[in-house]
């Protein structure tokens, strides 16, 4: 079935990928680690590679700065079959970039410096948005310092349109202040535990999922790393487990289940599918360094589908 496009808004940001490490060096030594990358990142371009890759017309809106991290970001993203004609490079502003430092057990910590993200405005958004996309993502929305989140999408309000936003860590503190008033607008909210923590001030996934759609969205999800994810729609919540894989970077695999998610959902696949396709998609992303272990909708698949088939017992 022929959908409409899908046009990813916010962060795009140049990712320094450094592994293993679980310490930093003492001052004024060196320590040797056996992966360094530098790959596109931030959470709409992760989500807007990965949906491309999916097989979704997938589109990029965000300001990287004309730069050579600008080139890598734009050309890499790109590079997976990503509309990039309406990302905007400034002559200023420095493309956002993060250190990500990633420990044996796979988990990160970052070092970030601000930049084009923080640039993005409402209308530098609206102008990316065109009458045939049926759904607008907004990754790392709390990151976004200049765009009015609740004046975007009410203004990108349209009939059959799909509104999705990811929270991403706010490290100004500033949570219900900004994002409060846009909850109302939203079809889609996604969160991790952490961020929903912070916006509820609740413990559990599953209120907080609830608390999110009882403030407008149709659906709520919780992101729960190894323990899979929470989904809350109406009146319903329930925990939805993840896929045993061998884990080498965490960095991506929540844009990932975000990407998943949006592809399924859609295409009017069911609820329940849809957050198996996420978790399969995040699951799978943390088998390699950002998104590159995601290679198609036949392999997100491959890995839910043999998880639902009975294992067969060993001999006596």
């Amino acid at each position: 079935m022929s959908m409409g496009a899908v046009l990813c808004v916010g962060q795009l940001v140049a990712d320094v990928v450094v592994r293993p490490v679980d310490r930093l060096p003492v001052k004024g030594t060196a320590d040797v680690v056996r992966e360094f990358d530098l790959v596109a990142g931030g959470c709409a371009a992760n989500t807007a590679c990965v949906l491309a890759k999916l097989g979704a017309d997938t589109r990029a809106a965000g300001v990287v700065g004309r730069d050579v991290l600008g080139e890598v970001v734009v050309s890499e993203v790109a590079r997976a079959g990503v509309d990039v004609s309406a990302v905007i490079r400034h002559a200023s502003i420095p493309t956002s970039a993060v250190v990500v430092v990633v420990d044996r057990e796979g988990e990160r910590s970052f070092l970030y410096r601000s930049g084009g993200a923080e640039a993005l405005d409402c209308e530098m958004a609206l102008g990316a948005l065109q009458p045939d996309v049926a759904c607008v993502h907004i990754g790392g929305a709390m990151k976004l310092h200049s765009l009015d989140l609740s004046r975007f999408l009410q203004a990108a309000r349209a009939p059959g349109r799909l509104l999705s936003l990811d929270t991403d860590w706010d490290p100004t503190g500033s949570w219900a202040r900004r994002l409060s008033p846009a909850l109302a607008w939203l079809d889609v909210v996604m969160t991790n535990r952490e961020e929903g923590r912070a916006i509820t001030g609740l413990d559990d996934p599953i209120a907080i999922a609830r608390a999110f759609v009882a403030r407008g969205p149709r659906i709520a999800l919780v992101k729960c790393g190894a323990d899979g994810a929470v989904v809350a729609a109406g009146q319903t919540a329930a925990l939805f487990p993840t896929y045993n894989v061998a884990v080498s970077d965490t960095t991506c695999a929540g844009d990932a289940f975000a990407a998943g998610f949006l592809y399924a959902v859609e295409r009017d696949w069911p609820i329940e599918r849809a957050v198996e396709v996420a978790n399969g998609a995040g699951a799978l992303a943390t088998t390699a360094v950002s998104h590159r272990a995601v290679t198609s909708l036949d392999a997100v698949l491959a890995l839910v589908d043999a998880a639902r088939r009975p294992q067969p017992h060993g001999s006596e």
